[in-house]
């Protein structure tokens, strides 16, 4: 004998409420994303002009220095990682579930990412 499985309904109002919260925080973590990718062509730029100096001054090869690309690329990917992992936890959680995990990711993403922006600037000593 089979027992039936009770079937949940869930309202069409928590529904809602979660995808505006994966809109507003995909928001968000996108604008953290466009950052992270504007610091990344910034520092490439002032590495760039900060090298072609040296080439013009006698002897400065020695204090020519590399682009850290592995921490630029880092954070330009905590930020959609961060989001992902939050949808993919809440996709069968409640409302206030889904709008606790997206809070926390945002910050932990939003640490990490700030600790780059402070970081990478303090690797090129020009």
């Amino acid at each position: 004998m089979t027992a039936a499985t009770p079937t949940v309904h869930r309202s069409s109002r928590a529904l809602v409420g979660r995808i505006v919260v994966w809109a507003v925080f995909a928001v968000l973590f996108a604008y953290m994303t466009v950052q992270a990718v504007g610091n990344l062509s910034q520092i490439s730029q002032k590495v760039t002009e900060f090298n072609a100096f040296l080439a013009t001054t006698s002897g400065g090869d020695s204090l020519k220095t590399s682009t850290p690309w592995f921490w630029l690329v880092l954070d330009i990917l905590i930020a959609p990682v961060a989001f992902v992992v939050a949808l993919v936890i809440t996709r069968r959680s409640t409302f206030a579930v889904t709008l606790a995990v997206f809070v926390v990711a945002f910050a932990a993403a939003g640490a990490l990412w700030l600790d780059l922006q402070l970081f990478v600037p303090s690797l090129l000593e020009f």
